[in-house]
């Protein structure tokens, strides 16, 4: 290993010499002429979510390199808004402007050099139909796709908008999916000849996974393919309403065969296969199509049978190798067990495998009613991160996760009660001990590890290289890193004060190089525990730009506007604070903090002290929506003990309470929470703000296997 690196290390300079003076051809190959300008000591664009249509999260740019990145200082920054937390975008360089959007789906032009707003666009979206994934009032948003003088856009509840890319006014919109029957959309849409590829979120929620493609023009559908059958079809059963295979981050297209890439999520009960055993295609897999028709040309299963929630979503890249002295083009692909693969882009036949990144389990055991312990856990080693690939070390770039968790099975009448559209875990989960990280460079030609970087809290978002021998990632312990890319070691990590779930990019304008990227954190670093403070602020870096201090934490939670509230249309108010619909088994409770003067206004609807049961029977979607008629702060969530510190309880795969319930809402101002109770027993509603609980601001809420509608039974 070390005789190859040092081999590698030697050769560096010289490629990198040959590779700044080809990329004006390759730039002319890839259809951008943004590096050429580069060299000339101009300007570089960084045009796509990967920067070429390769998707290899390489930079050409030299400015910056391993002798002087400690010099990096703070060139501008731009926050993401009020009533924003996280977030998850991927910015883009296109003609000299800079396209990022908010996790509400905004889509901002600014000045890269500076970050002068150019123009904002704020669609209408609602984010409350979709309860899975990342829905239920969670919004994400990763980015956009600029082609043409157009901007792509893809919302939460499904729409795909065409804005012209020099004002932002909207041209057309189209319907990708239902939310209300779960979907959602929270990536980017890839251009290539004419057409916009589309995929989808929830594979979790027991909806079937797709690809579909749009005509860029006028946004008609043009094809669309499944990745799994429908309920009761081939290898999917036919009780419960279960899916998978869900392709919720940007597809790949090798622009010279017209060759489709993507990677599909699991099959969906995520925990449970007693209803669908053996290989199930294709789910946890690498799929290719004809990208012109969408024609299947071949797949391959990275994950055989997955009962651990193993996803194989992360975007694919494409780059050559030299396999047996013949140029091949090969497809780099990871799935969440920690394996990296690479693939011959025309057969799909195996080149190389990495050995498992991140901890792996032997013997690696399937969940049981008593529960198994299993590393990783179910955000996996690599989660959705992309990597970046290195033409000078031909090696790519993983960032990942150490976490372990114990993972049990539901009872089979529990799984057969799933409603599509809500979360399909089949059983239930338990992260066990701390979640750290890593960086981990790979030999594409022989998968070997050759090297691996340990950091104190897991790498989340993804990872950018560059001709100046850096890797840049982002870490929740608040630092972001970049790494010798020949050894990893580190080189500079500044204390930003914030986590990721976002990768940086680079690019060049007027001859200077910037590194940005949007700090904040992402929802998987709230679902490991990793304490990482959320804030929204967009952080662009310059050699020698001003000192770097912590970013500001901003941890209002998400507040959606009065139109986004859940429905009451059509539904029966059964008493003050609940409406039914009984044949669909769903109920919205209205939950209002300090409703009236009892207990001093520690209470939810005027009830205190467990001196109320809010009962829903077993199998019924609840919405609740949450206000606060009180000057102090409060928040809402189901905990297991109504005691200081109480932690909240996981349905499905989020924890049941408000956003940033620590800290609360403040007074007349509302949040949504919806969940399936699939789980009975006997829960506490309590306000999680420090002290509200000793206070005596909690009661008692239900999930009953025998109730026959909702009520609530006061003292």
């Amino acid at each position: 290993m070390m005789r190859s690196l040092m081999k590698r290390s030697v050769v560096a300079a010289a490629v990198l010499s040959l590779l700044l003076a080809g990329s004006a051809t390759a730039a002319v190959q890839q259809g951008y002429t943004s590096h050429s300008k580069a060299a000339a000591g101009s300007n570089a664009d960084w045009p796509r979510f990967g920067n070429t249509t390769d998707n290899t999260r390489f930079s050409p740019l030299t400015q910056i390199d391993a002798s002087n990145v400690g010099k990096l200082g703070v060139a501008w920054t731009m926050q993401e808004g009020p009533g924003l937390s996280t977030w998850e975008t991927y910015p883009v360089v296109v003609n000299g402007v800079m396209y990022i959007t908010t996790n509400t789906d905004q889509v901002r032009a600014v000045d890269p050099a500076t970050g002068k707003l150019m123009w904002q666009y704020s669609p209408k979206v609602n984010f409350y139909e979709a309860i899975a994934g990342g829905g239920g009032g969670v919004p994400t948003n990763r980015g956009v796709e600029v082609a043409g003088g157009r901007v792509y856009l893809l919302t939460f509840d499904n729409q795909l908008i065409a804005l012209q890319a020099s004002t932002g006014e909207k041209l057309w919109s189209s319907q990708v999916a239902d939310p209300a029957q779960g979907y959602s959309e929270t990536s980017p849409p890839t251009f290539w000849n004419g057409l916009l590829f589309v995929g989808s979120a929830e594979s979790d929620a027991g909806m079937r996974g797709f690809v579909a493609a749009f005509d860029a023009a006028t946004g008609k559908q043009v094809w669309r393919f499944y990745t799994v059958p429908d309920v009761g079809h081939g290898w999917m059963p036919a009780v419960g309403a279960h899916g998978g295979g869900d392709v919720w981050m940007p597809q790949l297209i090798d622009t010279t065969t017209g060759i489709l890439y993507f990677g599909t999520g699991n099959p969906s009960p995520d925990l449970d296969n007693s209803l669908r055993p053996g290989c199930n295609p294709w789910v946890d897999a690498l799929v290719a199509l004809d990208a012109r028709t969408g024609k299947f040309k071949w797949a391959h299963t990275e994950v055989c049978n997955d009962v651990w929630d193993y996803d194989s979503m992360q975007p694919p890249m494409l780059f050559n190798m030299t396999v047996n002295g013949q140029t091949v083009r090969a497809v780099g692909h990871a799935n969440k067990s920690g394996l990296y693969f690479v693939y011959d882009a025309q057969t799909g036949k195996v080149l190389a495998q990495s050995p498992h990144l991140g901890p792996w389990t032997v013997p690696h055991l399937k969940p049981t009613v008593k529960g198994s312990y299993v590393c990783p856990n179910l955000p996996g080693a690599t989660e959705y991160s992309p990597p970046a690939y290195s033409p000078i070390t031909e090696s790519v770039f993983q960032a990942g996760i150490n976490s372990c968790v114990i993972v049990k099975l539901a009872p089979k009448s529990q799984t057969a009660l799933h409603k599509r559209g809500a979360v399909d875990l089949g059983g239930s989960i338990k992260i066990v001990g701390k979640s750290t990280g890593f960086m981990a460079a790979v030999d594409v030609h022989t998968g070997h590890i050759m090297w691996k970087t340990p950091i104190a809290k897991p790498m989340i978002g993804g990872s950018l290289a560059t001709a100046g021998n850096l890797v840049f990632s982002g870490a929740d312990d608040q630092r972001l890193y970049a790494f010798n890319a020949q050894t990893g070691k580190v080189l500079w990590n500044p204390d930003m004060g914030l986590g990721y779930g976002a990768a940086p990019i680079a690019y060049q304008v007027n001859g200077t190089e910037y590194i940005a990227i949007a700090a904040g954190g992402g929802n998987v670093g709230g679902f490991l525990g990793t304490g990482a403070k959320t804030g929204g602020t967009l952080v662009v870096f310059k050699l020698n730009g001003k000192p770097i201090k912590a970013l500001p934490a901003l941890n209002s939670g998400f507040i959606p506007n009065a139109a986004q509230r859940p429905s009451v249309k059509g539904l029966a108010k059964i008493n003050p604070w609940m409406y039914v619909d009984a044949k669909r088994q769903h109920v919205v409770i209205m939950m209002v903090a300090a409703a009236t003067s009892t207990n001093n206004g520690f209470n939810f609807d005027g009830y205190a002290n467990g001196k109320a049961n809010f009962i829903v029977p077993q199998g019924w979607t609840v919405d609740w929506v949450f206000s606060n008629a009180s000057a102090l702060p409060h928040s809402a969530g189901l905990v297991t003990q109504p005691k200081a510190g109480a932690q909240p309880i996981v349905l499905g795969l989020a924890p049941i309470e408000t956003a940033n319930a620590l800290q609360g809402i403040n007074a007349k101002q509302e949040q949504y929470i919806s969940f399936n109770t699939v789980t009975t027993g006997k829960f506490y509603l309590a306000c999680l703000v420090p002290g509200h609980i000793q206070s005596g601001m909690w009661d008692v809420f239900t999930i009953s296997p025998t109730a026959k509608m909702p009520s609530i039974v006061a003292k």
